[in-house]
């Protein structure tokens, strides 16, 4: 009796006395897992009950049908444990899991502790009311650990319990919405509470925040994934899922999934599909059982179905029909088979998009005004495979990578007025083959085209700044957010970041590995501090790092992995860095010259024997561009004037630094070969 009372005291939702005697009667947080529980159970059964009686009664075969469709939403008996598909060492509350034979989650009745894969909500527990914030914030943490282990999960479902007063919450790709609170110890609060799990319990598949595009294949024991084609020759394309190459990893975003497939089916247009390929990289794609890579995510786009501009999908067509004959190119942008935006099957069987407003349309209107952002779930099929920039074997492999993505970028620019927007360390990939002789070799290749932006020249709007890409890599114009109109200067600056982070890390997972062991902790260094704090920091701190070849060289490149064969990386980024920063095609006027000198290979040898012997090379440090930042009498930075600048020559300066990566090709080919 007195252990009923003190679950009556610890569920009391609204005593909020603050006093010792009334601390003191709060039940701890670890012994409220099994009320909690049992009122989940509870109600839960009684769904099951309630589903039974109206089965054995009716006659409808209507309500048959709906009501065999049902599912239990039960807790894991497991509380306070570490979730088997954790990556965190995070412990949660309590879980929440389904039993349906169209599931694969296993019953939640047996001991064994709860596994993130099969979890449908996790659910946080505060024993104080007033730790409500924090509740919310552990369960946004966990729900990075869904996304990981459910690569069908579109959104995620959590609960809150803070005192007695329950909320249901559902995550998305960019905020956290909860519902009212619902209060158990209230009739009303129990009866919201059960609401929501009976809806969750006869709800359709997608509403549960998993993807019926995505699933289990009983008879040939794989995962099968459907590909829906914008292309009015097709419907739909299916894969059989072979691996899994790239993970949702975090709570926010796009959750970009990448997954390794096989062509097993294709709904129609198969006629015509012989013919869809027809260019100089056809030799990549066999048009039976191709090997292919299925690109899920949810980039941000627009209501209007004309909107190409940043269409992923639309970029690749206009990239694959322009530059298909474009002889060098092969294998160093996607090819497309198929991509178009995914569709969800509703009521009546009606086909319809899935995006983020069609999401949370049955929320209301009022909740869908705090969306904010709008999403649109795109899938793409791509051609050829290709691995992780880390699985370079050497610098010279990283150099060839990063100059055929480059080289790439540049003819995607000047044919199609394509800007990537987004060139980081997850976007540049290698691939290898063997040439006429039957040697290995390695090339590179530019993906992932969900920032870009497709720029028409007759209308400045359509280059109106954005802040896009990854802080470590961004340009210092773009993490400004300046009003100066995005270039490609702005992604050849990224890919001297790039560049400049591998070389710092290692260029591969082994050099990493053996930096981590004996050289300085990375959060110790300059570059550390690319990736650290807002944008407007990490663009102080990169200017700081860029202003002069002596910044550059001490603070950045003599921080490299300290090996003879990383010596021409050092020599690369620093020729990059001249022609980018202190280039002659620059000045006060947007061109004539600065007071500077062409970078080259000795500078950096003897700068390099000089800081050895306790002194340094100083006389190529030059004028950078940003100096002119700073008006005359004045010591107020104006970046835009410096940006704008550089801008008035882009292409000019973008072909010289082509023509620099290209020549550290061709000496990285000769060194392999």
């Amino acid at each position: 009796m007195d252990g009923d009372n003190s679950r009556r005291r610890g569920l009391r939702g609204n005593d909020r006395r603050d006093t010792s005697k009334a601390r003191s009667n709060v039940m701890p947080e670890s012994e409220m897992y099994c009320p909690i529980s049992a009122l989940l159970t509870f109600i839960a059964d009684a769904i099951d009950a309630a589903a039974q009686e109206v089965l054995s009664k009716t006659t409808s075969q209507k309500i048959k049908d709906a009501l065999g469709t049902k599912r239990s939403i039960v807790p894991f008996r497991k509380t306070d444990s570490n979730s088997k598909g954790s990556d965190d060492y995070h412990r949660i509350d309590l879980g929440l899991g389904i039993v349906d034979e169209a599931f694969s989650v296993i019953s939640s009745k047996s001991e064994s502790k709860p596994d993130y894969t099969d979890m449908l909500a996790v659910i946080e527990v505060k024993a104080d009311v007033g730790k409500q914030q924090n509740a919310y914030q552990q369960l946004f943490e966990y729900s990075r650990n869904i996304y990981v282990n459910q690569h069908d999960r579109r959104f995620v479902w959590g609960l809150t319990v803070c005192g007695a007063v329950f909320r249901v919450c559902l995550i998305n790709n960019d905020r956290m919405l909860a519902s009212d609170p619902m209060d158990v110890t209230r009739p009303d609060g129990r009866m919201s509470l059960a609401k929501w799990l009976v809806n969750m319990s006869f709800c359709e598949k997608d509403k549960l925040g998993r993807d019926p595009t995505i699933y289990y294949n009983m008879e040939s024991a794989k995962w099968e994934i459907v590909v829906f084609d914008d292309d009015t020759e097709r419907d739909s394309m299916v894969f059989q899922i072979e691996s899994c190459t790239r993970i949702a990893d975090r709570a926010f975003g796009r959750h970009t999934r990448c997954f390794e497939c096989t062509q097993i089916a294709l709904e129609s247009g198969s006629a015509d599909d012989s013919n869809r390929n027809s260019n100089s990289q056809s030799s990549f794609i066999s048009q039976q059982a191709a090997k292919v890579i299925v690109k899920d995510a949810w980039a941000i786009g627009t209501n209007a179905p004309a909107d190409k501009l940043r269409d992923e999908v639309a970029l690749l067509r206009e990239i694959n029909n322009k530059l298909a004959d474009r002889d060098g190119l092969a294998g160093k942008y996607p090819i497309l088979l198929a991509g178009g935006v995914v569709k969800q099957t509703g009521k009546g069987d009606k086909l319809f998009n899935d995006n983020s407003s069609n999401v949370f349309a049955a929320l209301g209107n009022k909740i869908l005004k705090e969306i904010g952002t709008f999403r649109v779930h795109k899938r793409l099929a791509m051609t050829p495979i290709a691995q992780d920039i880390r699985h370079v074997n050497s610098v010279d492999e990283l150099i060839i990578a990063a100059a055929d993505a480059m080289q790439a970028y540049c003819e995607i620019w000047s044919t199609c007025k394509i800007l990537h927007r987004d060139i980081s360390t997850n976007n540049i990939l290698i691939s290898r083959y063997k040439d006429v002789d039957n040697r290995i070799k390695v090339r590179g290749m530019l993906i992932d085209f969900d920032c870009a932006l497709h720029v028409d020249m007759s209308s400045k709007r359509d280059i109106r700044p954005e802040m896009t890409g990854t802080y470590p890599f961004m340009s210092i114009n773009n993490l400004a957010n300046t009003d100066v109109e995005r270039t490609p200067l702005d992604d050849w600056e990224s890919i001297i970041y790039v560049l400049c982070w591998l070389g710092t890390i290692g260029v591969n997972y082994e050099d990493e590995e053996e930096r981590e062991e004996s050289g300085p902790a990375f959060s110790s260094l300059p570059i550390f501090k690319w990736s650290e704090g807002l944008a407007t920091q990490v663009a102080s701190a990169k200017r700081n790092d860029m202003h002069s070849h002596e910044n550059f060289r001490s603070r950045i490149v003599k921080r490299f992995l300290n090996r003879d064969s990383y010596k021409p990386l050092r020599h690369l980024v620093m020729a990059l860095r001249q022609k980018l920063i202190n280039n002659r095609k620059m000045s006060s006027m947007g061109q004539g010259a600065f007071e500077d000198n062409d970078y080259d290979d000795s500078d950096m040898d003897f700068a390099f024997a000089r800081e050895s012997s306790g002194s340094a090379n100083t006389s190529n440090s030059g004028r950078s561009f940003w100096d002119d930042g700073f008006k005359k009498n004045e010591t107020l930075f104006d970046p835009n004037e410096c940006f704008a600048r550089r801008a008035y020559c882009a292409d000019k300066i973008s072909k010289e630094l082509l023509q620099v990566i290209l020549d550290a090709r061709e000496k990285a080919v000769a060194r392999l070969f």
